[in-house]
């Protein structure tokens, strides 16, 4: 990752081959380094520095499955309930199944191109860049309450003057790029840059993120970035010159081609 990912956020210091093209493909123009592959979308509601909500359709639940607050649920670490391919920061999202006890789990799909809108305006907007798919059991009554099924969806930035979602944790919290309780609201975007970018991060599976890193650790003045954690640096760099900029140009998009070669 290179270093401005960590110093880009007010408070973010750190951190085809198919036969046939789909719409979304980009081909790379001839013989000018320069000529923008995929345009700028940084006047785009919600993108940059536009306060507006970002262009997407609301996310389709499957009937009997709401999204709910956990105010008090503090983090879990556990990597089976991490799911991401990118981890600018994650996003807690809490499922409750409101069908019979003793039948069989619906499955929730999180689709590519999933946006977390930020509650909180001075805090970053978020993408998903893979699909996924989660199994959700029925709730069960726990103690009188109701339990639910708890997931973090891993999360690039889409503005990238605002601050990091994470930057206000407390106590062991810290140590993570988590945001609890500051999304609630998902949509799926729409916007045709972004939907261009998400094709050329799609079906790499060595992105698949395995373990956390640590925000705080991540502003120590001696510390060192790990190997590992450069390619995310280097895909929210690229995206946020879709958000934030002037677009990718066709050298930069040959040559993070290249880079991604390795994740597939």
């Amino acid at each position: 990752m290179k270093t401005s990912f960590f110093k880009s956020a007010v408070i973010c210091l750190l951190f085809l081959t198919a036969c046939k093209k789909e719409d979304t493909d980009v081909i790379l123009p001839h013989g000018d380094d320069n000529a923008i592959a995929i345009p700028s979308s940084k006047n785009a509601p919600g993108l940059g520095d536009n306060d507006d909500e970002p262009l997407g359709n609301v996310l389709i639940l499957p009937e009997g499955i709401r999204i709910v607050k956990r105010t008090h649920k503090r983090f879990d670490p556990s990597m089976e309930k991490l799911y991401a391919h990118v981890n600018a920061f994650y996003v807690d999202v809490n499922l409750v199944n409101d069908r019979m006890p003793g039948t069989p789990p619906v499955y929730v799909e999180f689709p590519s191109g999933l946006i977390g809108v930020s509650m909180d305006h001075d805090k970053q907007n978020g993408l998903s860049i893979e699909k996924y798919i989660i199994p959700v059991p029925p709730t069960e009554r726990i103690g009188g309450g109701r339990d639910t099924t708890t997931i973090y969806i891993g999360m690039l930035c889409l503005n990238k003057t605002r601050s990091m979602p994470w930057y206000d944790n407390n106590e062991q919290e810290q140590r993570f790029p988590i945001s609890r309780n500051n999304y609630e609201r998902f949509l799926v975007t729409t916007d045709p840059n972004l939907l261009k970018f998400l094709e050329e991060v799609k079906n790499k599976p060595k992105l698949r993120i395995t373990k956390h890193w640590d925000p705080v650790e991540a502003h120590l003045p001696d510390h060192v970035q790990p190997e590992w954690m450069k390619i995310y640096g280097d895909i929210n760099e690229m995206a946020w010159k879709i958000t934030d900029s002037w677009g990718i140009t066709s050298k930069e998009l040959r040559e993070f081609r290249k880079a991604l070669t390795a994740y597939e």
